[in-house]
């Protein structure tokens, strides 16, 4: 069975019965001007982002709130119902990371949403900034078997921590992680397993390698540093990747830290997105599915000191279609493989990106990509995320 789209042909080619649900297999074909691809449509999307909320506790300088207008809400328990629903139709998916834009933990039902996700059976991760890690919300975590943990932590001590995020307390937060961990060794439990991640400026960088003492203090196992992406004038002149920063010399040789991951500090020409590449999507608290965090929401941010309009791109919504069907779309589809395959311009480094009216925006390029991945400094892993 085939049928022709805006010149291309979309075959369907087979039903399969798997043990999650029911699917079509098909394959989209179409011609770049040099050959003809063929990409097969299947559900196998291996990790989901969920932002449980936008609504955050903390007014952290390096957050993406000063410069957006979307609404400060949390998801609809029928939007994550319909997300629950759809999961058991991706036989492949394996992870379910709680993150985006907003305190996780400020969400009134995040743990009945773990709780959930860890009883289909999937691995679950959250990102927090700690303040809400109470002992009771702790040991429920514990209980309900998170699998991994990640507290932003950008600074070693009160004065770095507190000038990120004013009005924070490190002692407090650090005080709540060494209470999960406590916790986890009364209740004879190794997860929730701990990360740290840190997000570096000029005003700390210089406080960096104090924070493998800090690290191995509070027993974490993971460490991911990321640059800082500027959402507001007057962070962009605090990025590191247009000086000669570098983490040689650190000593990261901590037998506690199996893993770890870091940016580029200088500009590479690989390009290589860690969402297409692991198989990921993004569902916003209200339902839109979007490729990567970029895309999630309307902002604006400086790229290299230059200011984009970021402007939100969904490729549906789980109240109007299934994970699966949005994933297997033919336009979601092509924009993975363009991605894959870098078919997009590199305006970071192009000479005509100061005066180019498309660099202005995410919206477009010159390439002829809807929307436009040119200036995205996570594919440059320049912007780490876990």
């Amino acid at each position: 069975m085939s049928i022709e789209k805006n010149g291309c042909i979309y075959k369907l080619t087979l039903k399969l019965k798997i043990k999650r649900g029911e699917y079509l297999m098909g394959i989209y074909r179409f011609n770049t001007g040099e050959e003809t691809i063929e990409l097969p449509l299947i559900p196998d999307v291996k990790k989901l982002y969920i932002e449980p909320t936008t609504n955050c506790n903390y007014s952290c300088v390096t957050c993406i709130r000063h410069s957006w207008g979307d609404d400060i809400s949390h998801m609809p328990w029928p939007v994550f119902s319909k997300v629950l629903k759809d999961m058991e139709e991706l036989p492949n998916l394996k992870t379910v990371h709680f993150g985006g834009f907003g305190e996780p933990l400020s969400h009134p039902r995040m743990i009945d949403m773990i709780r959930t996700c860890k009883e289909l059976g999937y691995a679950v991760e959250m990102i927090t900034n700690g303040s809400l890690l109470t002992s009771e919300v702790a040991a429920q975590l514990i209980d309900i078997g998170l699998d991994y943990i990640y507290v932003s932590l950008d600074g070693p001590d009160d004065d770095s921590f507190s000038r990120i995020r004013p009005g924070a307390s490190f002692e407090d937060v650090t005080r709540n992680i060494r209470m999960l961990q406590t916790l986890k060794k009364k209740m004879n439990k190794l997860t929730p397993q701990l990360g740290i991640e840190f997000v570096a400026t000029k005003t700390n960088f210089n406080k960096l390698p104090m924070m493998r003492s800090i690290i191995d203090d509070l027993g974490a196992n993971r460490f991911v540093i990321s640059n800082v992406l500027p959402y507001h004038e007057s962070m962009k002149d605090e990025i590191l990747y247009n000086v000669d920063a570098n983490l040689e010399g650190f000593g990261w040789e901590s037998p506690l830290l199996s893993v770890k991951a870091s940016p580029n500090f200088q500009l590479r020409t690989q390009r290589t997105c860690k969402f297409v590449e692991d198989k990921a999507l993004v569902i916003t608290h209200e339902g839109n599915v979007s490729p990567c965090y970029a895309f999630m929401h309307n902002y604006h941010c400086y790229i290299f000191g230059r200011r984009k309009a970021m402007v939100a791109y969904k490729f549906g919504n789980v109240l109007l279609q299934s994970l699966g069907d949005i994933w297997q779309d033919p336009q979601y589809a092509v924009f993975r493989w363009g991605v894959r395959n870098a078919q997009y311009p590199s305006c970071v480094d192009c000479r005509q990106a100061d005066g180019c009216v498309m660099a202005q925006t995410n919206e477009a390029d010159c390439w002829g990509n809807l929307p436009s991945c040119g200036d995205c400094l996570w594919a440059r892993n320049i912007v780490v995320c876990p």
